[in-house]
């Protein structure tokens, strides 16, 4: 098996530069070191190679034979690998030009448009890709690479999947702001008993976990809805026909908000964030950090 080598970049430049100089002095000038570093890295890349890269001499430095061949070689390696920085810088620049993202359909129709709106604004070279879905096609994209990100609220992803809360929030009674419910100092899930639930039946984790607080209560869970989009069922609770429970966020930036109240529910207090879905050990491009900011800033505005 052929010996290891352990050659530097250091040595291969500092060769380089006393081939094509014939001068140590000078060399070492062209590189910004010492003369006695410039001569130690010629002595270790000879070490290395095993062979005599230079006849040296009181005024100049005569390249061997060797010395010739192993120019050729070296000036191909960092012409390599010079080609090889340039690429990544431009695959690097080439990721921060596009924003790929997946959301749940609950954001896609209000949150998101607004605020990819004003980031066109800002960020006129950016190509957007959009992807919203009501299923695990949202993670499936990630892991698949297609987006960089997905922002949702799924609590069970694949271990490859990782996740970060990007707005801290809780399920809350959305109801008319007329209704004794939306007067209530502090609105316990007891207080929903009776109550007109309009149910969102594509919302199943939801769905699950308020139907479980229910059973836990002792409470009968009869829906007075079932609704399949969040815009219809907020508009029936515009209207005064019911209570909706979803997480606040998704209330915020809803056309009907202005007629609605977001009321928290406890015991027990449920929280429900609004979450960014990573691969595992990937880190955010600029890009995506800004829009990601960008969104969290206009929840929190209207909160």
């Amino acid at each position: 098996m052929p010996a290891r080598l352990n050659i530097t970049l250091r040595q291969m430049r500092a060769f380089i530069e006393a081939y094509r100089l014939r001068n140590l002095t000078h060399a070492a000038e062209a590189l910004h070191v010492t003369q006695s570093a410039m001569s130690a890295l010629i002595r270790q890349f000879e070490e290395e190679l095993g062979v005599q890269l230079f006849e040296r001499t009181p005024r100049v430095l005569r390249p061997t034979k060797a010395a010739d061949d192993a120019y050729r070689q070296v000036m191909t390696v960092l012409e390599n690998i010079a080609a090889l920085g340039e690429d990544m810088r431009d695959r690097a620049e080439q990721v921060e030009r596009v924003l790929a993202f997946s959301c749940a359909p609950g954001l896609s129709s209000d949150v998101i448009p607004a605020v990819l709106a004003e980031f066109k604004r800002r960020h006129t070279d950016v190509k957007t890709v959009m992807y919203d879905a009501a299923d695990a096609s949202l993670i499936q994209r990630v892991l698949s690479e297609d987006v960089e990100f997905s922002v949702g609220f799924f609590e069970h992803e694949p271990e490859a999947v990782a996740r970060e809360p990007l707005v801290a929030d809780h399920l809350c009674a959305v109801c008319h702001k007329d209704f004794a419910l939306a007067r209530k100092p502090k609105v316990h899930w007891a207080d929903l008993d009776g109550q007109p639930i309009i149910n969102l039946t594509r919302g199943v984790q939801v769905q699950q976990v308020v139907t479980e607080t229910f059973a836990r209560a002792g409470q009968a869970f009869r829906p007075a809805y079932e609704i399949a989009f969040l815009h219809t069922a907020l508009a029936l609770a515009a209207q005064g026909l019911g209570v909706v429970i979803i997480p606040g966020y998704l209330m915020r930036c809803n056309p009907h908000a202005a007629s609605l109240v977001a009321k928290k529910l406890h015991d027990p207090v449920i929280e429900r964030s609004l979450l960014v879905h990573t691969r595992q050990g990937h880190t955010l491009s600029a890009t995506a950090s800004t829009f990601l900011e960008m969104v969290r800033e206009h929840l929190q505005s209207r909160g």
